[in-house]
């Protein structure tokens, strides 16, 4: 592998010796880091020379440089990343002689045998839309196999997660732990870790739980009873916990009229309800001088009834005195 290193070294010479008369400051720096990675890449201090190999790649890029990153990354087991990084060496390529036919054998050959080492995980993702990280960091998109979107993982700097390719997706992976973490608005946030053996190839379902709503709710009277969905669920205040939907919320206190209404609560929404009860307004027939009129009314009623319909009583009969003479009025 050192071999490699001085190969590429002496082409790194020669190709920025063409431009040595109006090479800058930069070119210098870059000259410089090349032959410091070079050198601790003698040393097999394959971590210091990737730093370097990489600080030189930054001030002037080069296939030649982007060979030897991957060269280090694949000492230090860092299969992925150092397939990506041969790949790139060839696209960088623009003339035979900044990558001579020898080294661009050595670099399919080196793609070969990591292809055989990095594992390959087919996700089935729900839902589809999720954000996904990986020890991390977000996945890199490099294309597709058959109809299947490829991602990388570990290549790209740490941060939070990125959206997938889709609901089905490979992923790449160096050998050993790995710990996967999901997230999306409305679920809870997860953790998976999987052990990924070297050239294993299989299926992983990752899946999240969509959050449950919150209902608070309170009321402007105190131990007013709180009924969700037909279920007594305590005195308010309280708050419940409800799968995202509708839901019918009705507060009741003896003495006031009922509040009632409809939360309509997406996956993690807190919804706030506020019960103003007002009191009871006692119907007509609940009044007491109601039923005093209308007693007066009835006994009023009975009376004239009475008067009516009473039967005429019999008059005695009359005296007519010693002659025997009545008078009757017409």
């Amino acid at each position: 592998m050192r071999r490699h290193v001085y190969i590429a070294l002496v082409a790194l010479a020669a190709s920025l010796g063409a431009t040595s008369a109006r090479a800058d400051g930069a070119l210098d720096d870059a000259r410089a880091e090349f032959r410091r990675g070079a050198e601790l890449a003698k040393d097999t201090q394959w971590g210091a020379a990737l730093a370097s190999f990489e600080r030189s790649a930054q001030l002037r890029p080069h296939p030649w440089t982007t060979f030897n990153i991957g060269v280090c990354q694949r000492a230090l087991g860092q299969y992925v990343r150092a397939r990506r990084s041969f790949a790139r060496a060839l696209e960088e390529r623009k003339p035979d002689a900044d990558l001579p036919a020898g080294t661009v054998d050595d670099i399919r050959r080196f793609t070969a045998e990591i292809d055989g080492l990095v594992g390959a995980l087919d996700v089935s993702l729900e839902p589809a839309d999720a954000r996904v990280a990986v020890d991390g960091q977000p996945l890199e998109p490099v294309g597709s196999e058959g109809g299947v979107p490829v991602v990388l993982a570990g290549t790209l700097a740490a941060g939070r997660g990125g959206p997938a390719p889709s609901k089905t997706f490979r992923v790449l992976l160096d050998p050993g732990h790995h710990v996967f973490v999901l997230a999306r608005d409305g679920f809870s946030d997860a953790v998976h870790a999987e052990d990924v053996r070297a050239g294993e190839r299989r299926a992983v379902r990752l899946t999240l739980d969509r959050l449950p709503a919150r209902i608070s709710v309170s009321s402007t009277r105190r131990d007013a009873v709180v009924v969700v969905d037909g279920l007594d669920v305590g005195t308010a205040p309280i708050t419940v916990l409800r799968p995202a939907g509708r839901h019918r919320v009705v507060v009741r206190k003896v003495g006031f009229d009922a509040y009632e209404t409809d939360a309509v609560v997406a996956p993690g929404q807190h919804a706030e309800l506020v019960a103003k009860l007002r009191e009871e307004r006692p119907g007509i027939f609940s009044r007491w001088w109601f039923w005093a009129a209308a007693g007066a009314v009835v006994a009023g009623a009975t009376v004239t009834t009475y008067a009516l319909t009473r039967p005429e009583p019999d008059r005695p009969p009359l005296d007519g005195g010693g002659l025997g003479w009545t008078v009757r009025a017409p």
